[in-house]
């Protein structure tokens, strides 16, 4: 099957591909499927088994939880050059959360078995890994924090602030293309407090709200600024 030029760049580019052979790096491309989702499809659902690692090679993808009354919580945004969905491949497990796209987006799936080969492999692979593992723990750590949070403002600007992850999400743009409705997703808050918390943040010049995108102005400010008001 041919791959999209955007999915092959996209692989080339990764952090972890830098560490390859071109033999290593040639079975990677070869074996790595991309595919097409629109807004709102899944990817791979709850208890699925966990045949592939999921790179973001354009649009964003989310990560959920899902109730047994069917309710769902977002646990995590993915965008652009991100990678997610290691754990579960590394422990060769069925998933215990929902990824779907939150916008049209194109994917590169690793399959479980070459993710593998890398692991046995490549000592760069490893390594990178545990950065990986390392800043997801950082992540989940931070959005159990950020559930404590009384001041939904600051709980925006966490969840803006973690979608620039340099690790977890190395190529994000600074301007969002993203609705304040799929914020709220992500904040696990309504479209109307997404609203006035973002006009909280452009008042303290940190982003600035345009019809269906968000741009960040000052990332280490919206850090900063979590951090500040939710004590």
């Amino acid at each position: 099957m041919t791959k999209h030029v955007q999915t092959i760049e996209m692989l080339r580019a990764a952090a972890w591909a830098q560490g390859l052979s071109d033999e290593e790096f040639g079975r990677v491309r070869a074996e790595t499927v991309d595919r097409f989702y629109s807004a709102g499809e899944v990817v791979c659902r709850k208890s699925s088994l966990a045949t592939h690692w999921i790179g973001v090679v354009d649009g964003m993808l989310k990560v959920d939880i899902l109730s047994a009354d069917g309710r769902s919580t977002t646990l995590s945004g993915t965008s652009v050059g991100g990678w997610l969905g290691e754990g579960s491949v590394l422990k060769r497990e069925h998933r215990p959360y929902e990824v779907a796209a939150l916008r049209d987006s194109r994917v590169a799936l690793v399959p479980s078995h070459t993710f593998h080969y890398l692991l046995e492999t490549n000592l760069a692979f490893c390594h990178f890994m545990i950065k990986q593992l390392n800043a997801r723990v950082g992540q989940f750590i931070a959005l159990a924090e950020s559930y404590r949070m009384h001041d939904l403002s600051s709980r925006v600007a966490h969840c803006l602030a973690e979608l620039f992850n340099p690790q977890l999400n190395p190529h994000t743009d600074p301007i969002l293309q993203i609705s304040q409705e799929e914020i709220g997703r992500l904040a696990g808050i309504s479209r109307q407090h997404a609203h006035r918390a973002l006009h909280e943040l452009e008042d303290a010049g940190l982003v600035c709200i345009a019809y269906g995108s968000i741009g960040v102005v000052n990332i280490d400010g919206l850090r900063a600024y979590a951090r500040e008001h939710s004590e």
